[in-house]
């Protein structure tokens, strides 16, 4: 609702506007009235209104000379001239001063009043409606360039291409790209909240992030960066910012320090969050141009100095963090992968131990993450729908507790969700129970439905009808599974021959079996061995 304030000398008539005309019925929220200009215009300092009605006749500061002071300090507050007088002369000056409107109060009822107000407001609106569309097109704008930005240092510190296919826009630069030194700061942050709070979504992230951008523009500016300096400002993935600080001359440390401090004061002013700082070294362009190269190595250099902070609550600690290679990282990765595809719970938590255990000195964090996304591709291996909806977590993780914590989870989840396939849910009826107990037993005898169903006096064809109702898959389907589950376990265990691994689990015929062995490990047989190994 528009916020309106009105201004009299006389009591009886800012009674009479407070109490007898209806504002919220014409849409206006009626702030108050003030007995004279000066009340007025502290009133307005505290809170500006979008309409002022004021008397013409006012000790000390009359009418006009209000609205002629409103006009020039506050251009936006639409103003109608309120008086007991129809002169001409003050309805001109009036006019000259851009008033919206010029009302003789004493004859105007509560109704014609208000109409008036209306009619003024009506314009105001359109004003207000125009405004509010620039100003969404300004912020959907700013939204796809932060969004542009996250995106080309993404690739950047993912090594995507070669540097040369990611120039950098100049405008990205401004303030800093003629700058003869340049230094970054990069600031990170974590979450904090309440127990029990909900942990933000990657989107609500992102949107903090940019957020905090804005703020810290405001915060750091010409005056705090100090005579010749300049700043820009991009995204570091999700919760960190570089803020490159550019200068004539070169900075002194205890300014850089200065100025990180204040970057964090302000984004924990602004969010309840754990910030931090890394201060890099002041480098010396001279008249040299900006290059992605040198841009590159700010970042990465960034990144890698708040990396420490992964394994500290507190302060940074002074540890040399380990760097995987390439081999390493495959030979871990491919261990985790197998014990996924042959879901074994021992190999497989035996395969994870070197994700959950500190290494000396221990490992980067942006390798950690790296291997973890790696290793748990529901491309490449089967997953619970549980442990899929946790891997867009994985980039959220920002210390080694809740890495440790993430991890143990998911490890329970996986092995919790293979026990669960492996036997039948408590809620199965005893009879269906028994009967895949009995097939896990005896997979490799000729199991007949009709055999089992004797067994536990069911009709064999409501056994069946019964067998796919609790397990969801009928009886022949559920043998071949766990006998092909047991063929996986031989091939990768043992030194069987593929058709003495067919005759082991029950089925006799070979091409049968390699064909029924395919369809549910998506490999023939000898592929599968030859992956093993």
């Amino acid at each position: 609702m528009l916020k309106i304030l009105m201004v009299d000398d006389e009591k009886w008539v800012r009674e009479r506007f407070a109490q007898r005309i209806p504002w919220s019925d014409g849409g206006f929220t009626f702030m108050g009235a003030a007995s004279s200009a000066k009340e007025a215009i502290s009133m307005i300092e505290r809170e500006v209104p979008h309409l002022l009605l004021t008397d013409i006749t006012m000790p000390n500061m009359n009418g006009l000379e209000l609205a002629a002071y409103v006009r020039k300090r506050w251009p936006r507050v639409r103003i109608v001239i309120l008086t007991a007088y129809g002169e001409f002369e003050y309805a001109r000056k009036a006019i000259e001063l851009g008033v919206d409107n010029y009302l003789i109060k004493l004859a105007q009822t509560p109704e014609q009043i208000l109409e008036a107000c209306r009619k003024v407001a009506e314009d105001l609106e359109q004003e207000l409606d125009i405004d509010h569309k620039l100003e969404m097109r300004l912020k959907l704008e700013r939204e796809k360039e932060w969004t542009k930005k996250r995106q080309w240092t993404e690739r950047l510190m993912e090594g995507e291409g070669s540097i040369q296919e990611l120039p950098v826009p100049s405008e990205w630069l401004t303030g800093v790209e003629s700058a003869s030194y340049v230094v970054g700061i990069t600031i990170g942050w974590r979450v904090t909240g309440s127990s029990g709070q909900v942990d933000p979504t990657l989107e609500e992230l992102v949107q903090l992030q940019s957020q905090l951008a804005e703020v810290l523009e405001v915060k750091l500016d010409a005056q705090m960066l100090g005579d010749g300096n300049g700043l820009a400002i991009l995204p570091l993935h999700h919760t960190h910012l570089l803020l490159l600080i550019g200068s004539k001359r070169e900075i002194p440390a205890f300014h850089l320090s200065q100025l990180a401090r204040m970057a964090q004061d302000a984004v924990h002013v602004f969010a309840p969050v754990k910030s931090l700082a890394h201060i890099g070294s002041v480098e010396e362009l001279g008249k040299l141009r900006w290059t992605e190269k040198q841009l590159a190595n700010l970042i990465r250099k960034g990144r890698d100095g708040l990396a420490a902070y992964f394994y500290s609550e507190g302060e940074k600690p002074s540890i040399v963090l380990r760097r995987l290679d390439a081999q390493q990282s495959r030979e871990w990765t491919a261990a985790v992968v197998k014990a996924l595809q042959r879901e074994n719970v021992e190999v497989f938590r035996e395969a994870v131990t070197v994700m959950i255990t500190l290494g000396a000195p221990p490992i980067h964090p942006g390798d950690l993450l790296r291997l973890t996304r790696q290793m748990l591709q529901p491309e490449l291996v089967r997953l619970p729908d549980a442990v899929i909806a946790r891997l867009s977590g994985i980039d959220r993780l920002t210390t080694w507790n809740t890495y440790l914590e993430w991890w143990l989870a998911t490890i329970d989840a996986i092995c919790e969700w293979w026990s669960q396939q492996a036997q039948p849910p408590v809620t199965v009826r005893k009879e269906i129970q028994w009967m895949c107990r009995y097939i896990r037993e005896h997979y490799q005898a000729d199991l007949q439905l009709a055999e089992l169903a004797k067994l536990v006096h069911m009709h064999p064809s409501y056994a069946g009808q019964m067998f796919k109702q609790e397990i969801g898959e009928n009886f022949l389907e559920y043998v071949n599974r766990v006998r092909m589950e047991k063929a996986s376990e031989m091939l990768e265990r043992t030194t069987m021959k593929i058709y003495e691994v067919s005759g082991a689990v029950g089925i006799s015929d070979y091409r049968y079996f390699c064909k029924l062995f395919k369809s549910y490990t998506g490999v023939t047989p000898t592929q599968y061995k030859s992956n093993m190994g």
